[in-house]
C-alpha cells in the first residue's frame, strides 16, 4: 500500500496533520472530542487546554474532514491484507522459502516465526539481483547518509537497505506480529520507531540529503486488529511521507 497522493502532496508539515493529532488527543474523552468536531465545523477554531481558542483557516477544516473518509477506507483495505501466522507459513512454502522462527526463553510463550522477513529477503534478493544492485537484508549496524553540507545516521538499525549501510536509497522495517493474545504496547512502539525513523530521514531531506525511500512492511491479523488505533497511526504515516 501507498499514500494517496493527495494527501502525500500536502506534505508533512502540513497544519492539517497537527489538527489531526491535536483530535486524536482527545480521544479518551469522546463527548468533550465531538463537541470539540462540532466547534471545529461550526466555528473554525478549537479549544486548547488553557481556555484559549485558535482560530483555524476553512481549506484547513476542510482538509481535515476530508481526509477521514480516506483514512478509514484505507484502514479497511490494510486490515483486509493482513494475514494470519498459518498463511504467511503458506505463502513460504509455496515459494521454497526458508524460516525460521523467533525463539523466546519460555517454551509457553509463542515461538513466532519470522514469515516476513523471510518473504522480504527472498523478494528483495530477487529483485536487486535482477537489476544488478547490491542489498544488505540484514543489517548489524546503522545506515549512514552524508552529502556535502551534512550527516545523518538512522535512530536504530533497520531491517534492510539498498544497497548497503552507506547512503543507501531505499530502508525498511518490518513489523509482524503473531501469537494467540492482543498486541499489547509493542504495536504503539512499532509506530512510534516507524515514525521516529521516517521523520529524521524527511528531516535530513530537506536540509538538501537525497530522496530516501522507507518502507515499512507489517502482518499478524490478530495482534493488527486488536489495536486498531496503532494501525490507523500507520495509516496517518503513509500519508505524510
Amino acid at each position: 500500500m501507498k499514500g494517496i497522493d493527495k494527501w502525500l502532496a500536502l506534505g508533512w508539515r502540513h497544519p492539517m496533520w497537527d489538527v489531526h493529532r491535536f483530535y486524536l488527543s482527545l480521544a479518551k474523552k469522546k463527548k468533550y472530542q465531538k463537541e470539540w468536531l462540532e466547534e471545529l465545523r461550526a466555528e473554525k477554531r478549537i479549544a486548547l487546554p488553557d481556555g484559549s481558542e485558535l482560530p483555524i483557516d476553512q481549506k484547513t477544516v476542510d482538509l481535515f474532514f476530508d481526509y477521514y473518509g480516506d483514512r478509514n477506507k484505507l484502514f479497511e483495505e490494510a486490515l483486509a491484507l493482513l494475514r494470519t501466522e498459518e498463511e504467511a507459513l503458506e505463502y513460504c512454502a509455496k515459494n521454497n522459502i526458508s524460516v525460521l522462527k523467533t525463539a523466546t526463553k519460555s517454551q509457553d510463550h509463542h515461538q513466532s516465526s519470522k514469515s516476513m522477513i523471510a518473504a522480504v529477503t527472498h523478494t528483495a534478493s530477487q529483485v536487486c539481483a535482477a537489476k544488478g544492485l547490491a542489498l544488505e537484508p540484514d543489517p548489524q549496524a546503522r545506515c549512514v547518509w552524508c552529502n556535502d553540507h551534512d550527516l545523518h545516521v538512522s535512530a536504530r538499525n533497520l531491517d534492510g537497505a539498498i544497497p548497503g549501510l552507506a547512503n543507501p536509497s531505499v530502508v525498511w522495517e518490518i513489523k509482524e506480529y503473531w501469537g494467540k493474545t492482543g498486541g499489547g504496547s509493542k504495536m504503539s512502539d512499532a509506530v512510534y520507531e516507524c515514525h521516529l525513523v521516517g521523520l529524521e530521514l524527511r528531516e535530513f531531506e530537506s536540509r538538501g540529503g537525497k530522496n530516501i525511500t522507507h518502507i515499512v512492511f507489517i502482518d499478524g491479523k490478530h495482534q493488527w486488529a486488536t489495536r486498531k488505533s496503532d494501525l490507523r497511526r500507520l495509516i496517518d504515516l503513509m500519508n505524510q511521507v
